[in-house]
This record gives structure tokens, C-alpha cells and sequence, in this order.
């Protein structure tokens, strides 16, 4: 196990980012747990796709690079490597045993099965519906696309491309939904399809974008909201997709 205070924050903090941390608490959280280890001139720069840790170390300076590839929000996790970031800063913690706090954590199963979070999501999906006026029933086919689209975001997706090829699955399916819902009770399909998807909404990240825009981390900014953009676009395409091929078919 590698003693080196850099090994310890670099993946502190590309955990606390593969976890849905905002780049600036990311960058917070490191600084404070590399003053629990002594180190000085600590320089943290968090963009999404990736960071940089820089630091006065006891080998001298010493920086290093971490590529982040899965995201995902996962609040349980991020309280707990905050809280290893406090102890670490309060010298509860020494470098390897926060590097070994941090790999523990990758390794724990999600708290929830996948019926919690199926309920979960036609919950989500079906209160989203009734909140913009939909019927019963529409509300009840939200529910389905809803739980629909929470298996999709279990299954591993490795690169971008696998999550967008998710989202886009996940929009046609709900898109084909509503339309059954139009096509077969005389349902809303917008509001079928406005519920069904609202769990893959990317809400949280768009308000990071904001942050860093306000607070002039342009960059980050920058690349959070092309994900953001991305995310969006895929689930509205895939959406599209369905609605095209009802109309194109007379169903619509």
C-alpha cells in the first residue's frame, strides 16, 4: 500500500468525483485533507473528465493526474469519503489508511436492491406526473418507464458511449409508452414521457454547472454543461425516436 500523502488525495478525490461531488467540493475536500497530512503548497485543480493534484510532500514536489470516467450520484458514498476527508484533517487518518478507507469504499455493493430502487423510481416518476397535472393512469405508465429506466442506470455502462446508448434506450422506451398510453386510452404522451424520464434528468449536475459558472471556473463549467447538453439530448432523441416512428406508422 503506497504511503505517499499524493496517492491518498488523488484518489480521495477522483472517488469523491465518481461519486457526483461538484468539482469545487472536491477540490475543498482535498486541500483540507492535505493540510492533515503536512503537506504544503497543495494545489487542486477538478474538472468532470478529470484532475490534478499538486503538492510539497516529504519526497519534495510531487503532482499527479487522475482520468475520471464513471459518474454517477451517489449520496450515501460522498457523506462517507467526506467524512474520511475530515478525519484526515483532523490527523485521524495517515495517507495510507485514508488511501485504505477510500479503496474499501469502491468496493461496497450499493445499499439498495434493485426492487428498493425500482419502487423508488416509478415513485419518483408517478409524483412527477400528478405534480404537472397527469391523470391517474398517465401517472401509472410514468410509474413504468420510471422503473423501466432505473434498471438501465444499474447496468454498467464503462465509457460515454455506453451511457449515452442508455440514455437514448431509456427515452425510446418511454417515448414508445406514451404513445401506447395515447394511441390506446387517449393519454397525455408528453406527460407519460415527461415522468418516465425525469429520474435520468441530470437536475443536480445542471446546478453544479451553474455554481462554477458564477463562481468563474469557466472550464469546469464548461465541460459540465456539455455533459449536461449530452445527457439531455440523448434522452430527448431517443424520446423523439419513438414519437416519430408512431406518427410514421398511423399509431399518432
Amino acid at each position: 500500500m503506497n504511503d505517499s500523502p499524493l496517492a491518498a488525495l488523488l484518489a480521495l478525490a477522483a472517488a469523491l468525483l465518481e461519486a457526483g461531488a461538484e468539482p469545487y467540493r472536491v477540490e475543498e475536500a482535498v486541500e483540507r485533507a492535505g493540510r492533515g497530512f503536512n503537506c504544503g503548497d497543495i494545489q487542486v485543480f477538478v474538472t468532470p473528465p478529470g484532475l490534478f493534484v499538486s503538492i510539497e510532500g516529504p519526497a519534495g514536489h510531487e503532482t499527479g493526474v487522475r482520468r475520471v470516467r464513471n459518474r454517477a450520484t451517489d449520496l450515501g458514498r460522498l457523506s462517507s469519503l467526506n467524512s474520511v476527508a475530515r478525519a484526515a484533517e483532523r490527523g485521524d487518518l495517515s495517507p495510507r489508511e485514508c488511501l485504505q478507507a477510500v479503496t474499501g469504499m469502491r468496493e461496497l455493493k450499493p445499499p439498495y436492491g434493485l426492487g428498493t430502487d425500482l419502487l423508488a423510481g416509478a415513485v419518483a416518476s408517478s409524483a412527477y406526473a400528478w405534480f404537472i397535472g397527469a391523470s391517474h393512469l398517465e401517472a401509472g405508465l410514468a410509474a413504468l418507464g420510471g422503473a423501466f429506466t432505473v434498471v438501465m442506470r444499474r447496468r454498467p455502462s464503462g465509457q460515454f458511449a455506453g451511457r449515452f446508448f442508455m440514455l437514448a434506450v431509456s427515452g425510446f422506451v418511454v417515448g414508445l409508452i406514451g404513445v401506447a398510453g395515447s394511441v390506446l386510452w387517449r393519454q397525455s404522451a408528453a406527460d407519460i414521457i415527461a415522468g418516465g424520464v425525469v429520474v435520468l434528468v441530470p437536475g443536480l449536475a445542471l446546478t453544479g454547472v451553474l455554481r462554477d459558472l458564477l463562481a468563474g471556473d469557466f472550464l469546469s463549467a464548461a465541460a459540465g454543461g456539455l455533459e449536461v447538453l449530452t445527457v439531455a439530448g440523448a434522452l430527448a432523441a431517443g424520446a423523439a425516436l419513438a414519437v416519430a416512428t408512431g406518427i410514421a406508422l398511423g399509431w399518432t
